[in-house]
C-alpha cells in the first residue's frame, strides 16, 4: 500500500509590507504573534529584530523556548528585512531615514495592527549593532531594552555617548552589547564603550557588557540575543539554586527576598518566594551533605502547602535525608502531610512502617506495614 508524501507550505508568521516615504520603497517586515494570542485579548511587549531576514526565525525559536520554560513573558517578534548591500548604508550614511522610517511607519504599523503593550526591545548585529547605540542616543524613548552584537563603527560614537549620559542622569533605559574577543576594531569601540560606562553611567541605567570568548563574527548575534533578552527579563523565571555557593555569592536570603519583590513589582507575580526555589536550597543542602543549611532552610520555608504540593519522589528526598540524620519524627511529620494527598500509596505506607520500626515502635509500624500489605493486593 502506497503512502501519500504530499508536501505543505512551511511558513513563520505573516509577511507585511509596509510602503515606506522615507526609503521611497515597499518595505516588508516579518511578524510572529505568540501561541497565546489569538485566545487572549492581552497587550504583549514586541521584540524588533534587524536584518530579519536572517534573524527573524532564530527570535522565534528564542521566544517558543523561553516561553515554554518560562523565562521570559510571551512577546511579539518582528523582523525589519534588509537587503545586501544596501543594509550598510541604511545602517549608515542613510541611518536618520532608516530610523524614521522604524519610528514613523514600522512602529505605528505594529502598534495598529497588533496588541502591543509599551515595551519594546531592539536588537541588531555589526553595523545594525552600531544602529541599535545610535537609536538609543537619538531616542531612547522609543524602545526599553536596547541590544547589540558586535556593534561597529562605535569608537566615533564615544564623545556623543559621553554628552547623552551627561544630559540623561537619571536615564532608565537597559543596554546589552556584546562581542568575540577576535574582532580587532570592533573589541576597540567596545572596549572604549564599557570604559564610559563604568565611569559615566548613572545607577538607573541597566547595562552590561559581555565578551564572548566561544563567539566569531558571525556568531555573535545568536550569543548576544539569547543572552540579552534573558538579561532584560533577569527577574521573570523563578530563582534556581544548583549549589549552596552560588546562593551565598547571589547574597542569601536577602538577594532571594529582593530577587522576588522586584519580580512583583516588574511583572505582577506574588511577592512570595516559589515553591521551586524553596525546593533547590532545600536540595543543594541535601546534595552536599550540609544538614545545617538544610535544616535552615527547612525552618523557613517548610509548610504543609509545600510539602503537598512537591512532585514525585522529591518530599522523599527530604524525609530520607531526615532519617539519614536520625531525625524520625520530622521525617514522620512529613509523611503525614503527604497522607493527605496519598493515601493509596503503597510505598509511602511502607515508609512510615520504616520509621516507627527505626522508632522501635513496633504497634504503630505493624499498622502501617498492614494497610502497604492491602494496597499492594488491590
Amino acid at each position: 500500500m502506497k503512502t501519500q508524501n504530499t508536501p505543505s507550505e512551511n511558513s513563520l508568521g505573516l509577511t507585511r509590507t509596509i510602503p515606506s516615504t522615507f526609503l521611497e520603497e515597499h518595505r516588508e517586515i516579518k511578524v510572529y504573534t505568540p501561541d497565546s494570542y489569538s485566545e487572549s485579548d492581552k497587550k504583549y511587549p514586541v521584540l524588533f529584530i534587524l536584518d530579519g531576514q536572517r534573524l527573524f526565525p532564530y527570535g522565534v525559536s528564542l521566544l517558543k523556548s523561553f516561553t515554554q520554560f518560562k523565562q521570559t513573558p510571551e512577546f511579539i517578534v518582528v523582523g525589519i528585512t534588509n537587503t545586501y548591500p544596501h543594509r550598510f548604508g541604511h545602517f549608515s550614511d542613510s541611518e536618520k531615514k532608516f530610523s524614521s522610517f522604524i519610528k514613523e511607519e514600522v512602529l505605528p504599523f505594529i502598534d495598529t495592527n497588533y496588541r502591543t503593550s509599551s515595551e519594546r526591545l531592539l536588537f541588531g548585529w555589526e553595523y545594525g549593532g552600531s544602529f541599535v547605540i545610535q537609536t538609543l542616543l537619538d531616542t531612547p524613548e522609543l524602545f526599553n531594552g536596547y541590544m547589540a552584537a558586535s556593534p561597529f563603527p562605535i569608537a566615533q560614537k564615544i564623545d556623543a555617548v559621553a554628552t547623552f549620559l551627561q544630559k540623561h542622569p537619571t536615564i532608565d533605559r537597559s543596554l546589552y552589547f556584546s562581542v568575540s574577543p577576535h574582532e580587532g576594531s570592533v573589541n576597540m569601540g567596545t572596549e572604549k564603550l564599557d570604559s564610559l560606562l563604568q565611569v559615566k553611567a548613572p545607577k538607573s541605567m541597566h547595562w552590561t557588557y559581555k565578551k564572548l570568548a566561544d563567539a566569531e563574527h558571525r556568531s555573535t548575534p545568536y550569543m548576544t540575543l539569547y543572552k540579552g533578552i534573558t538579561q532584560f527579563y533577569h527577574y521573570y523565571p523563578e530563582l534556581q539554586f544548583n549549589t549552596l555557593e552560588e546562593y551565598t555569592k547571589a547574597g542569601g536570603l536577602e538577594y532571594v527576598y529582593d530577587y522576588y519583590k522586584q519580580r512583583s513589582e516588574q511583572f505582577g507575580f506574588q511577592n512570595e518566594v516559589s515553591e521551586w526555589t524553596k525546593f533547590t536550597l532545600i536540595r543543594s543542602g541535601i546534595r552536599e551533605e550540609n544538614y545545617t543549611q538544610f535544616d535552615y532552610f527547612m525552618t523557613t520555608f517548610s509548610s504543609s502547602s509545600f510539602i503537598e504540593n512537591l512532585r514525585g519522589s522529591r518530599p522523599y528526598e527530604i524525609t530520607d535525608f531526615y532519617i539519614k540524620h536520625s531525625k524520625y519524627a520530622e521525617a514522620l511529620d512529613i509523611y503525614k502531610i503527604l497522607l493527605h494527598k496519598r493515601s493509596d500509596s503503597q510505598e509511602l505506607h511502607k515508609k512510615i512502617g520504616d520509621t516507627y520500626t527505626a522508632l522501635d515502635m513496633k504497634k504503630e509500624a505493624a499498622a502501617y506495614y498492614k494497610k502497604a500489605q492491602e494496597l499492594s493486593e488491590n
